[in-house]
């Protein structure tokens, strides 16, 4: 049993590594923009990485950390690092990729972060956002 759990180990820090170093080569590789974010966030979903939900307000147009060509060539996606809070209110950057378009800057997202990486997100009305996470924001 012990042994079954080494060699798990082994192999998770054998696939982060790999994954850190495939981030850094491909970093300063000219045409492959956005590598990083997607690999940061593959890494946060095959990774043991904590789960919750978090909040932020929408970010604004413009407000982007990076942009890529979809694999089709035929929309861009958008990369945010958004400030989120818990229901807590404890704080965390979460990125998000908003395929196909930008932000809007209106409104609030609920996150389902893995990590530090927004896995799916949603719209939701300011009264749907926790109070304390509001405040944690500077919106309460």
């Amino acid at each position: 049993m012990m042994e079954r759990t080494r060699k798990r180990g082994l192999i998770f820090l054998a696939l982060a590594a790999a994954i850190v170093l495939a981030v850094a080569v491909l970093r300063g590789c000219t045409g492959c923009a956005g590598a990083g974010p997607v690999a940061k966030s593959v890494a946060d979903r095959l990774l043991p990485a904590p789960q919750r939900t978090v909040w932020a307000r929408c970010p604004a147009p413009g407000t982007h950390s990076d942009s890529y060509q979809d694999a089709s060539g035929s929309s861009t996606n958008y990369v945010y690092d958004v400030e989120a809070a818990t229901e807590d209110g404890r704080h965390i950057t979460v990125t998000i990729i908003l395929f196909g378009r930008e932000a809007s800057g209106e409104g609030w997202l609920e996150i389902d972060a893995r990590g530090t990486s927004g896995v799916h997100y949603q719209s939701v009305a300011e009264d749907e956002v926790p109070q304390v996470a509001r405040t944690a924001l500077g919106d309460g």
